[in-house]
């Protein structure tokens, strides 16, 4: 059974481009437009890893994380960060986010912390 990828952004061009590449690499991937739909998502299925934008609708990345880290089942799944937005580091940190790659993204590069973090598309 392959692992699986959460991917959450607003953007539906990002997504399906997303969805599709790290696809190619093997992976199962889930997908979100906001952090609603994402919790929504994780309720049915727990995801390997989760690639998350931090500005959306409904709810942001932020909220997402809070809410996410309220429940222990969820709270150990690891998240990267896709954001515009690199001065932000000390307050990601402050909500356990450790990884985060600043936009415009190397797709390449994404798909490398992808598969360093969750050691490759084979369970």
């Amino acid at each position: 059974m392959p692992k699986s990828i959460l991917v959450v952004d607003d953007e539906l061009v990002v997504l399906e481009i997303a969805k599709r590449r790290i696809e190619d690499r093997g992976y199962e991937v889930l997908t979100a437009t906001n952090g609603i739909e994402a919790l929504d998502v994780l309720k049915k299925k727990i995801p390997n890893l989760i690639l998350l934008d931090i500005q959306m609708p409904q709810m942001n990345g932020y909220t997402f994380v809070i809410e996410k880290s309220k429940d222990p089942q969820l709270a150990s799944i690891p998240v990267i960060v896709l954001t515009a937005y690199g001065e932000m580091e000390p307050l990601f940190k402050r909500h356990g986010i450790r990884e985060y790659l600043l936009k415009p993204l190397k797709l390449e590069e994404v798909l490398d912390k992808v598969d360093a973090l969750v050691g490759g598309s084979s369970s």
